[in-house]
């Protein structure tokens, strides 16, 4: 068993898992039927000016508020990351970016922003590749991000269309 999954194993957090191409953008999922239950996800890894990173999972179907994130965050004016930056902090690759990854992060530099329309749902994720997908009950989530060492916030972070 990968290592993130046998991770979730140990800590008790059922998981369904789905194998499916590679997934690296929204617009490459279009063609790819995911038939796991919950909400579809994608993760930014942002920073501002001075060097604070946050990681922030949401609907992957809406379109992100940067002003409203950097506010949530307490930071300045937002950028993302490039690719160095995210093998630098999260160990990971474009495209396979996931909540998960924030394991990787032991000296607790990201900060974790959820989209507050998870509580009470079912997620979907990448297992740290983005050949497959699991779901999970987002509470265990938070429990993961918390065996990690790291707190979240919840929060509004969709532009208003």
């Amino acid at each position: 068993m990968e290592p993130i999954l046998q991770t979730l194993t140990d800590l008790n957090i059922p998981f369904e898992l789905q194998e499916h191409k590679a997934i690296f953008s929204e617009k490459d999922s279009e063609d790819v039927v995911i038939t796991l239950p919950g909400i579809d996800v994608k993760n930014l890894f942002v920073k501002d000016k001075h060097q604070n990173y946050g990681l922030v999972s949401m609907d992957l179907h809406k379109r992100a508020d940067l002003k409203k994130i950097a506010a949530l965050f307490g930071y300045d004016r937002l950028s993302f990351c490039n690719p160095d930056e995210l093998m630098q902090y999260l160990q990971i690759t474009l495209g396979s970016v996931s909540p998960l990854c924030i394991k990787a992060d032991v000296s607790c530099k990201v900060k974790v922003l959820f989209d507050q329309n998870f509580q009470n749902q079912k997620v979907i994720i990448h297992p740290l590749r983005n050949t497959a997908s699991i779901s999970l009950n987002f509470s265990d989530l938070c429990r993961f991000v918390k065996e990690c060492r790291h707190d979240w916030i919840m929060g509004d972070v969709y532009k208003v269309e």
